[in-house]
Formats: structure tokens, C-alpha cells, sequence
């Protein structure tokens, strides 16, 4: 059954950084996509639920390929996927930067590919010299003095009375509010004085 055989790589975990000629381990899940699996395939295992015999492969920046444990991947059936890990034994390069590797699941005995995933490995001597991420920070790219930022305009406490009532002391709002109430009493009292005297009659 012609492409009825075959695995894919799931996932490949390698670690963000390391220093130069360090030994490291990268995890590679494969997933086996076979529909069919014929009982003479040397790639063959498991007399139950049969799977084919597989291996992580991780290819360093200079070319040199590193291969990982043998494992047995079992082939998919209606309602599930079986992924399984091998792990793969490496040494970073004596150079330090920023290093691209690639990783691949290769069946075991009969050296089917699957295709392939870059990772990239920070290499530095000291964890201080590493590259930093720039800040997520949008809200100040166009504050150069690095101000606070300005209150939200939809925030019902910002504004004008809201950096007022901030600003000026408490007692200072009693003082204003009885002020401004013997103001308006005093351009009022003739009317009070007519409503007094209406309802007196």
C-alpha cells in the first residue's frame, strides 16, 4: 500500500541557552501516521497495537547529526494519536552566538524522514552576555523622559476634578461648599423675602 507508511515529528524541545560545549538533552515527540503496517516491515514492533520502530534526530549548525534513543511508536487509531519521545544526547558549539538546530523523526531501520523543525540555542559563557528582549512596553515609545503615563479618558475619576480633589485637602472642599452657599443665599434673599411674605398671608 504505497504511502500507507510513515511518522511526523509533534514537537522538539531544546533549552533556550547554554554555554559553550555544554551537554544538553532535546526532546523530540514523533507521531507515527501509518494507515497500514505490513507484518514483514523491519521497522516493525509490538505484536498488539503495532507501531514502528523510530528515532529523533537533531542536526547541529555545522551539520553533524546527533541521534536519539530508539523508541516504538505506535500507529494512531480512530479516536486517538500516540506520540512518543526520544531523547537526544548533545554538545553546544565551543562558539558563542546564536545557533540554529534542526530536528527530524527517521524511522529506525528503514531511515524514513519526516520533515523537519528549526530550534534556535543562545551559546554564551556568561548568562549576563546573552541578548536581551526588548521590553513590551508600547505605552512610552514616544515619552523620552519616561513619564507616567496619562490617566485613562474613559476612567470617570480622571480629568480636571479628578487631579483636583487629589490636589487640594479635604477641609478645604467644606469651606468651599459653604462659601458658595452663603453666595447664592445672598443673590437669592429677595426671592426668599417674596416667598416669605406670600406665605405669611
Amino acid at each position: 500500500m504505497a504511502g500507507a507508511k510513515g511518522v511526523k515529528i509533534a514537537d522538539v524541545d531544546l533549552p533556550d541557552s547554554l554555554r559553550p560545549g555544554d551537554r544538553a538533552t532535546a526532546r523530540i515527540d514523533a507521531t507515527n501516521t501509518s494507515n497500514f503496517i505490513a507484518p514483514w516491515d523491519e521497522d516493525r514492533c509490538n505484536s498488539g497495537n503495532v507501531g514502528l520502530l523510530v528515532e529523533g534526530v537533531l542536526v547541529g549548525p555545522d551539520g553533524e547529526e546527533h541521534v536519539g534513543d530508539t523508541v516504538c511508536a505506535e500507529q494512531h487509531d480512530i479516536v486517538a494519536s500516540y506520540e512518543v519521545t526520544s531523547n537526544v544526547s548533545f554538545e553546544a558549539p565551543h562558539a558563542e552566538g546564536t545557533h540554529r538546530y534542526e530536528a527530524f523523526v527517521r524511522t529506525a531501520e528503514t531511515g524514513e524522514e519526516s520533515s523537519r523543525v528549526s530550534e534556535s540555542v543562545d551559546v554564551y559563557r556568561d548568562s549576563d552576555d546573552a541578548p536581551e528582549e526588548a521590553p513590551d512596553d508600547d505605552n512610552n515609545t514616544d515619552n523620552p523622559f519616561n513619564w507616567p503615563d496619562p490617566p485613562d479618558p474613559t476612567d470617570p475619576g480622571s480629568g480636571l476634578v479628578g487631579n483636583l480633589w487629589e490636589i487640594v485637602p479635604t477641609w478645604t472642599w467644606g469651606l468651599g461648599a459653604i462659601v458658595l452657599a452663603g453666595v447664592a443665599y445672598g443673590y437669592t434673599r429677595p426671592l426668599w423675602s417674596i416667598v416669605g411674605g406670600v406665605v405669611s398671608e
